[in-house]
């Protein structure tokens, strides 16, 4: 497998730790170059793990060999350092039938196609759907829309109700997958669960 749209990844320590994001670019069929906003790196040679965001495959953890040196490119005041990466084997593929699904606290407004109006709170999200928990009675299989702030743009997303989960806390949950989602969208749905796992992995390795 290659890299086909790839512009970010997270890189770990060898404490299988985060260590930093890196910006990703694509030279030909072979050459993946990384730049770093992390001042505080060092030359080194090293073989970890990087977690590539592709917006084409997905997300890409593969075992890779990086040789880090301070940045000679005309983005140095940006990104300080950079890598020269080489790929060397893909432990594993986040695609669509298996999505990276995280957990977020949403609370926005719906809409069914009959034109009702509703509230409700997105518990997770994945690039293929979310998780819904509203006091609103849905149906299996009934189609709602949204409008959900993913990055710095609004997209609106349409869904459909999977399965029905009963009650969460009064309210009920729904298993929602989404329907005709434009390439664009769910490109930037994929970065936003994508960026708030590295969030959510940088925090842990603070702690």
């Amino acid at each position: 497998m290659k890299l086909k749209d790839c512009d970010s990844c997270l890189v770990y320590g060898t404490d299988n730790k985060p260590l930093s994001k890196a910006r990703v670019e694509l030279d030909g069929i072979k050459t993946i170059r990384l730049f770093f906003p992390n001042r505080n790196l060092r030359s080194i040679r090293v073989k970890t793990i990087v977690d590539f965001y592709d917006r084409s495959n997905g997300v890409v953890r593969s075992r890779c060999e990086l040789v880090i040196q301070r940045n000679d490119t005309a983005s140095r005041q940006k990104e300080p350092w950079m890598a020269d990466c080489d790929m060397l084997e893909i432990y594993e593929v986040y695609q669509r039938q298996k999505d990276l699904r995280i957990d977020v606290d949403m609370r926005t407004e719906f809409v069914t196609e009959k034109g009702w109006f509703f509230r409700g709170r997105i518990q997770n999200i994945s690039a293929g759907g979310i998780f819904l928990v509203t006091p609103q009675v849905l149906k299996k299989n009934e189609r709602f829309s949204f409008k959900g702030y993913f990055g710095r743009e609004q997209y609106e997303v349409e869904a459909k109700v999977l399965r029905v989960s009963g009650l969460v806390g009064g309210e009920f949950g729904y298993g929602c997958q989404f329907v005709g989602i434009p390439a664009d969208t769910e490109a930037a749905i994929r970065k936003f669960v994508f960026a708030e796992q590295v969030k959510k992995q940088n925090s842990k390795g603070r702690e």
